[in-house]
């Protein structure tokens, strides 16, 4: 498929459909005054899965447009990347631990798409185990690690397809667009020579999510 023709399915062929599932809900929750247990279920079961459906066609078009397109941003200080996604993890109501630590260095990965995909690695761990992870950040040469953990036993969290799946449902609503699953956080750091690991030992699981740093 054509770039442009892959364009028009996301934003035109598939959003339209989707919004009028959205109308079509709103208009079921404002003429049924007064639903029964089944309807009531029966509504939230739709509202969920059409965000689901948004969220993983916006976010899997927003991996798709980063292909080919990110370039080295002039080298900023990391430790700003941990103050912002304090902050808007506390703006937006998350429900998420905030970052501890505050990481040395620059780094060349552009910002914004760093920062949001680490607080959807966050937001994901916490959607898929029922629980936010602790989140620190490590440094090694060249390197830091921003490092997501979750006490549990093998069973807790499924690696395939969490490092698989754009978005992962059941996590706490956001009106904003900050919940990318993996694939996405992936995307951002290994064009630069970073990346994703999920590892499982003496019952706790971690992300490693390994962001290269600049030369001083």
């Amino acid at each position: 498929m054509k770039p442009e023709a892959e364009r028009l399915l996301f934003e035109h062929d598939l959003a339209t459909p989707l919004t009028n599932l959205r109308g079509a809900h709103y208009l079921l929750k404002m003429y049924v005054k007064s639903p029964s247990k089944e309807m009531e279920e029966a509504l939230g079961i739709l509202e969920s899965n059409i965000r689901t459906v948004e969220r993983m066609t916006g976010w899997y078009w927003r991996i798709r447009e980063l292909a080919g397109t990110l370039e080295e941003a002039d080298p900023w200080p990391l430790a700003d990347a941990a103050a912002s996604l304090r902050r808007t993890a506390e703006a937006e109501a998350t429900g998420l631990l905030p970052p501890e630590g505050e990481p040395q260095g620059l780094t060349a990965v552009p910002r914004v798409p760093l920062e949001t995909g680490l607080l959807g690695a966050a937001l994901t761990l916490a959607a898929a185990a029922g629980r936010p992870p602790r989140w620190t950040f490590e440094e090694a040469e060249g390197v830091a690690t921003a490092v997501f953990a979750l006490e549990g036993d093998s069973d807790l969290l499924d690696p395939g397809r969490l490092l698989r799946k754009v978005y992962w449902p059941g996590g706490r609503p956001l009106k904003a667009w900050l919940d990318p699953g993996l694939p996405y956080l992936a995307a951002v750091l290994e064009p630069f020579g970073g990346g994703l690991e999920l590892v499982h030992g003496q019952g706790l699981w971690r992300l490693l999510a390994r962001i290269p740093l600049a030369p001083p």
